[in-house]
């Protein structure tokens, strides 16, 4: 009679060597398989475990489980669920053995035979989730396993032969041996589910495999049961041999001269030898992560790699060592944007209040509130510096300090997603909150900038009573979030104050009293503020004036700076920011230089940029293309002539601000000097030296890592605003024009990666032309032509509603001055017509394709290369509003035409050639779609290379016709290349990364990665819905995966949610009838199949089958997939007649 359960096959005696030192090995036979014969050798009578094994070296006790193994017990879809339930048994009777035994840290070697290691590592992945105190003591098992012996065992499945192989199988009926060789198929969902699962676990155990060395003869068949590639995959640090044997003996051994008896001792033995010296250490700090884990409330399981000194390999939760009464903490990550000025000076009151504040507390009082303090106050008194010098000064009282600008809500969301990035918790602002949030250790955030008054910054607090914050802002209301203390930063101290100028200006006597006396009245004067002050010590150190006569010099400018211009200002504080600036400004233009005139105009264009990182490029680029299209403006006036002459000597400069808005005899306007300059290239030195003496006054700052320029947030308000209004609008429309002249209109893949540095330029620029531009502007050539521009970049940068804003105006513009059917205007309509598509407005994008089609038809001929190429984007669109025959027959007479006008490498005939594919993979047309999708992804490797959009979309497009096909190793690996690329490329939050990894998770979920593929797609559901809309179709596509993910894992109700809910949304937006509603549908009836909603997933399954079979064909996979659903549920009514009729249209 067979037993089932866990028994003992030997046990030292009781007070032996052997007892003090033994591991325990734990065989579990496979399927078809006994407690003892499996182990047994049937000639010889030899139960190996017990009979052979040389106990006296290898100081061991022996268990055997047996479960109820035949076919029968685990066919059907409910296979998994058998194998959970004997892996939860095998898990309970083998720690309460070993409970009762006083042996629950003792080392675990597992040996397994087929099936029986699919059921070992199910278990495994049971009990390493054990984690909480309830259950704590099933996690034991997990933790002392060291080693593991697979002999036989299908981790990728077998071959459908291969049950004809197996001596018992056979009595099993047709139906069974149907069902359990779905089950346990190659690449089977319930396979690679528990392979998942196992996966993270490898690197905590020592694995040996073996396969069989000898072909299976049953009399009617002869082969392996199970293949050498699925007995033993190639992971890292695994062993892996043949044993010279059947599948079915090789398990059993009759003597110890045997060759795999051998071979299988020598493992044990090593096991053994080794694994209390691992296993020891490992529970020692299993402990400790075991609280880590409980005080996160986290759910990652942990591990201990076994080949790198039991090293954790999962995120771990940072603790504090305690000796001898003292907390010690070393600093593991400073992120800080900068280092403390070198000059840096006084601030000690505050200083010392935020060490009370925020150290010293903490040392004495358990968290019971989040430690946050608030310094506030005008800009440029020297906030920022002080909290650099508070982390630098104090970095090791924490073991993490992180820097947050709040300047805008889009850089501090950067910042904790960077934050979230490193807690390995996902790249996005939650991720990063809920990081700090969990963490024990002292944390410090310093939160900058957080000025705006109508954003409310306690979002960006992590929730919970611990870590400490330091927020930095120019509203005082701020202090409303002080919990801890805070602190208004104005004036320095009056001693500090001269400290600080006479360090800024490199005066040698610091401490000497008669130049302290000396500045004194300035530091009053400057109102000691900190910035000002540093300012009017880089005047004094340039050599404009000297201490002694800096008030002169003030009191000079000051008058004439303290004009209506600046009483509008609304802040008194600004009048002493303003004036000091205004100094070196005035003494710029005092130069009388063509180096200071360049200096002066750079300054008044970058005020009217945004403050940070204008690329150093930019006026480069816009004088080189002004050249190459000769869209310079000469001045044509005889003043204007006689002006500009001048104005290189540098005689009159000074004058030139009076002069330099008006038109000079154009309609307009004229560009600063330094982008009139004549030659054959650019004069790169001189706009060096323009830049330099921005410099050398502190009024810019440079950056040659990135090559850009950046202004203070004070200063550049201050440029702007120093300005008369009529003076703005000029220099804000300079400023667009020079931006959008610094673009080609052709867009090079080369520069991209400029482009997509504009963004926060085309805003700021955007801003105020909206502010200052005239009806006569917003009419004029240069107007519309710079919003194309700036709607290319939104465009190609993913920000598809601002470029559809800027197109729509475009378009409506170049209808009016040249009709519709200009070339520009057709070019415009289709520009148009792409946002559209991105913005999944379908209808809107096949409107204006249509026109454009018909009109260029008529204007050019429809077999003009412009009329293929608006052809294939009309196919394109039919293809996403699920019209894929018209897209078919459209696509091919696009791409012949396109072959034949263009050439086959061409980029145009590519991009038909990759639409037609994509659509042939859709119709299920699978081997015309890859062999069109290959020839793409060739040609554009060698045209733009392999990181260029257009290379990325072909490579995904392939992946997913693979992913069609069944290859799913080539199709992930193709996606995973393209997820990576386009987030270093195109950002983590454009539209096409997100395609990309919905694309990814469908691969996973079909590689039975459902865990995974959730995990990735909830990690991007927010940014979709924020960035594209719940109605977009990318929006739809990502709750379709996600639903299948769920699935994927046995989430059925989950999975049924989530459907109903997207259905609901699809046919409102895609309507009944489009493919992707129809599959949406039919994995609805699929779901109410698992949830035994049999007649619901009839009903449903017969609608979709109608209208799949009219819409797609009756041959289309998918068709075929959801006839071959319903027949499942025929048969297991027993409703056969039904379902044979249905498996007719299956047939060729």
């Amino acid at each position: 009679m067979t037993s089932w359960g866990l028994r003992s096959l030997y046990t030292p005696t009781v007070g032996s060597r052997q007892d003090a030192l033994y591991v325990d090995i734990v065989a579990v036979h496979g399927l078809e398989g006994d407690q003892l014969e499996t182990w047994t050798d049937p000639q010889a009578g030899t139960l190996w475990l017990r009979d052979l094994l040389p106990f006296e070296t290898l100081p061991s006790r022996v268990l055997v489980f047996g479960y109820k193994a035949d076919a029968s017990a685990f066919f059907g879809d409910d296979s998994a669920n058998r194998i959970l339930q004997h892996a939860h048994t095998l898990v309970a009777e083998l720690e309460a053995n070993r409970a009762l035994s006083n042996a629950t840290e003792r080392p675990i070697i597992f040996i397994c035979h087929g099936l029986g290691g699919v059921l070992v590592k199910k278990a495994l992945a049971y009990a390493a989730t054990r984690t909480s105190n309830k259950v704590e003591h099933l996690y034991s098992i997990y933790i002392s396993t060291y080693g593991i012996l697979f002999m036989g065992t299908p981790h990728n499945g077998m071959e459908h032969t291969a049950w004809h192989l197996m001596a018992h199988v056979p009595r099993a009926t047709d139906s069974t041996l149907s069902d359990l060789s779905k089950a346990m198929t190659r690449n089977s969902e319930t396979l690679q589910n528990i392979t998942d699962q196992f996966a993270p676990l490898v690197k905590q155990f020592h694995i040996f495999f073996f396969w069989e060395g000898v072909e299976t003869d049953s009399g009617h068949h002869k082969g392996y049961v199970v293949r050498e590639d699925s007995a033993a995959p190639i992971w890292d640090n695994t062993e892996r041999s043949a044993l010279h044997v059947t599948h079915s003996q090789m398990c059993k051994f009759a003597n110890r001269n045997s060759t795999d008896f051998r071979l299988v001792l020598a493992a044990l033995l090593r096991y053994a030898r080794d694994a209390p010296g691992t296993i020891g250490p490992r529970w020692t700090s299993a402990r400790r992560f075991l609280a880590t884990q409980r005080s996160m409330e986290a759910a990652e399981l942990i591990g201990f790699d076994a080949h790198n000194n039991n090293t954790p390999y999962i995120c771990q939760s940072p603790t504090i060592n305690e000796g001898d009464g003292h907390r010690k903490i070393k600093n593991k990550y400073f992120h800080v944007p900068h280092n403390v000025s070198s000059i840096f000076t006084g601030r000690d009151v505050v200083t010392r209040m935020l060490r009370n504040k925020i150290l010293e507390s903490s040392k004495t009082s358990s968290p019971h509130q989040q430690k946050r303090f608030v310094l506030y106050g005008l800009g440029g008194s020297g906030k920022t510096q002080l909290c650099l010098k508070f982390v630098q000064d104090n970095r090791e009282s924490f073991w993490a300090i992180f820097w947050v600008d709040a300047s805008s809500v889009a850089n501090a969301e950067r910042a904790l997603s960077q934050i979230g990035r490193l807690g390995g918790l996902g790249e996005t602002p939650d991720a990063g909150l809920y990081w700090l949030t969990s963490l024990e250790v002292p944390w410090l955030l310093v939160i900058d900038n957080a000025d705006d008054p109508t954003v409310d910054y306690s979002r960006f607090f992590p929730a919970g009573e611990r870590g400490h914050i330091l927020v930095t802002s120019r509203n005082s209301d701020c202090k409303i979030h002080a919990t801890i203390g805070c602190y208004e930063f104005g004036d320095m101290d009056e001693e500090d104050a001269i400290t600080l100028l006479l360090k800024a200006a490199q005066h040698g006597g610091v401490n000497d009293k008669k130049a302290r006396d000396i500045a004194r009245p300035v530091v009053k004067t400057l109102g000691y503020l900190a910035l000002a002050l540093i300012q009017a010590g880089a005047s004094i150190r340039q050599g404009i004036c000297s201490l002694d006569d800096y008030l002169a010099v003030f009191a000079t400018y000051r008058k004439q700076i303290m004009s209506d211009q600046l009483t509008q200002s609304p802040d008194n504080y600004q009048y002493t920011i303003y004036t000091t600036w205004e100094v070196s400004v005035q003494t710029i233009e005092g130069l009388a230089s063509e180096r200071a005139v360049d200096a002066i105009q750079i300054l008044h264009i970058l005020a009217f940029l945004h403050f940070e990182q204008v690329p150093a490029t930019m006026f480069e680029r816009a004088w080189n293309i002004s050249q190459r299209s000769g869209d310079i403006e000469k001045p044509k006036t005889l003043a204007a002539r006689i002006m500009e002459v001048f104005l290189c000597f540098g005689i009159l400069a000074h004058l030139y601000s009076l002069l330099f808005t008006a038109s000079l005899g154009s309609t307009r306007l004229r560009l600063p000097n330094i982008l009139l300059q004549k030659g054959p290239r650019w004069n790169v030195y001189r706009f060096r030296q323009a830049i330099a003496l921005l410099g050398k006054f502190s009024l810019i700052s440079t950056d040659d890592e990135k090559q850009s320029y950046s202004m203070h947030p004070m200063v550049h308000f201050w440029a702007r605003e120093r300005l008369s209004k009529n003076d703005q609008s000029s220099w804000s429309q300079i400023a667009t024009t020079i931006l959008a002249n610094s673009i080609t209109p052709e867009l090079e893949p080369s520069s991209q990666q400029y482009r997509r540095s504009l963004l926060p330029h085309i805003d700021a620029c955007m801003q105020y032309e909206h502010s200052w531009a005239t009806p006569r502007r917003k009419y004029s050539d240069d107007y519309v032509s710079q919003n194309a521009k700036f709607a290319a970049i939104y465009s190609e940068c993913g920000i598809w509603i601002k470029a559809r804003e800027l197109q729509e105006g475009v378009m409506d513009l170049k209808q009016q001055s040249l009709g519709e059917k200009h070339p520009e205007t057709l070019q415009a309509m289709t520009a148009l017509a792409w946002s559209y598509w991105n913005l999944s407005r379908i209808d809107k994008a096949v409107e204006l394709q249509r026109r454009v089609v018909k009109i260029s038809s008529q204007a050019l001929g429809a077999q003009d290369p412009k009329t293929l190429k608006a052809m294939d984007n009309l196919a394109s669109t039919y293809w996403l509003c699920g019209r894929r025959h018209e897209a078919c027959r459209l696509g091919e007479e696009a791409v012949e035409g396109l072959q034949r006008s263009l050439g086959p490498g061409h980029p145009d005939t590519l991009t038909a050639m990759e639409n037609l594919g994509r659509t042939y993979m859709h119709l299920g047309r699978l081997e015309e779609g890859q062999s069109l999708q290959l020839k793409v992804l060739e040609a554009r490797r060698k045209l733009f290379g392999p990181r260029n959009p257009d290379t990325l979309m072909a490579m995904a497009n392939l992946g997913m016709t693979y992913h069609a096909r069944g290859n799913l190793t080539d199709a992930e690996q193709l996606l995973q290349a393209v997820v990576a690329t386009r987030k270093r490329v195109l950002g983590n939050e454009h539209a096409y990364t997100l395609w990309a990894i919905n694309d990814l998770s469908k691969i996973y979920v079909d590689q039975g990665h459902g865990a995974e593929a959730e995990e990735l797609l909830e990690s991007i559901w927010e940014v979709v819905v924020r960035t594209l809309g719940e109605k977009h179709i990318g929006a739809s596509m990502t709750m379709m995966n996600l639903a299948r993910a769920y699935n994927g894992q046995g989430k059925w109700a989950k999975g049924c949610s989530t459907l109903t809910d997207l259905i609901t949304t699809q046919l409102q937006t895609l309507g009944p009838q489009h493919p992707d509603t129809l599959v949406a549908r039919s994995e609805l009836a699929r779901t109410y199949k698992y949830l035994d909603r049999l007649d619901e997933a009839e009903t449903l399954f017969l609608d979709v089958i109608e209208n799949m079979t009219k819409t797609l064909s009756p041959e289309h996979p998918w068709t075929k997939k959801a006839i071959g659903q319903l027949s499942a549920i025929y048969i297991s009514q027993g409703r056969l007649d039904e379902a044979e009729a249905l498996d007719l249209r299956l047939r060729p």
